[in-house]
This record gives C-alpha cells, structure tokens and sequence, in this order.
C-alpha cells in the first residue's frame, strides 16, 4: 500500500475534508492532495505532522532512507582523506627532493695533464677515487627545478580540495547552527 492511499484511508477514516484535514496537519490543502496522489515524497518532518495528527505510527516506513545520504557522505569523507594524504605525501616528496632533486655537486677529476668535471646529484665525499682518477669536489649549487614546484602546487590544490570536499560532505552540520540565529 502506497503513502497516498494510505492517507486516504485515514482521512476518510476520521471524515474529514480534505481542507479540514490539511488544517489539522498544518500543511496546504494542495501539499496533501499532491501526497495522496502519490506526486510528492514527504519529508521527516511532514510524516511526524501526519502522525501527530493521524494518531498513527505506522507512517514511518515512508521516512526517507538516511544510509543512502549517511554513505554518500561516508564517500565523500573518505575521498577528502584520501586527497589529504596524497597531498601530504606530494608536498614531504618534493620538500624532501625525494622524486627530483635539487642539490648537484660538482667534482673534478685530474689525471696529468687531462682535466674533468663531474657533475653529480649524489654526494660521495670530498674526494672519491673511480678507477684510475681522484675526483675533488670543487662545490655544490641548488637549482630549483619546476617539477618539485608543481608537486608543491599540486600538493597545496589536493590539501585545499579535501578540506571542501569535508566541508561540504558535513554541510547539514554547519547549515542547523545558522538557521537557529
């Protein structure tokens, strides 16, 4: 049995009117004749008026279902967690210079006359021997390269973007305090 029909039974149970028992409720008379005819899905709010009203408890089936929006929500929460740690991870990669990094050091090597420069990412102590060749480190120099300002850049819009994403998955919690000023 559908909500409409059942509030038609119930209405004709008590002999109302329709206008009489729309007064009684506390909704318009077009509100209920659209709920009778099965055109409108009431809200909570509305079924605990026609409950009061009706006397009846039996009205609750018709409450509309809150796991569907209590695991949209859940979603939403647990990407927002998800782009929080990715950006986290973003950002610590490219302070650390895990996947580019910024320091070169430069070596030079001597081998009697001939002359060489190395220039390494990797630091191997003041003086390395390879092979036949003592390479000496002449100095290091930071380079800033893009690609780890894009991951800081990246990591900032994810961290930012999980934050709404919270925000706004939690929004009825904020909504209540501002409608009650």
């Amino acid at each position: 049995m559908s909500l409409g029909i059942e509030l038609k039974q119930l209405r004709a149970n008590k002999k109302w009117t329709q206008a009489f028992a729309a007064r009684e409720i506390g909704i318009q008379q077009s509100y209920l004749s659209k709920l009778e005819n099965g055109q409108f899905i009431p809200s909570a709010e509305v079924i605990e008026k026609l409950e009061l009203c009706y006397g009846k408890t039996c009205l609750d089936k018709y409450l509309p279902s809150k796991t569907l929006q209590s695991t949209q929500i859940k979603k939403r929460l647990f990407v927002s967690l998800i782009m929080l740690i990715t950006g986290l991870v973003m950002w610590l990669c490219a302070t650390y210079e895990i996947f580019y990094p910024e320091t070169y050091f430069t070596y030079q090597a001597k081998l009697g006359d001939f002359v060489a420069f190395n220039v390494s990412q990797h630091y191997q102590g003041e003086r390395y021997i390879e092979g036949d060749v003592i390479y000496q480190i002449l100095g290091e120099r930071q380079v800033s390269r893009i690609e780890n300002r894009f991951l800081i850049v990246g990591s900032t819009l994810c961290i930012l973007l999980s934050v709404v994403v919270a925000a706004f998955s939690k929004k009825h919690l904020l909504i209540k305090p501002l409608n009650k000023v």
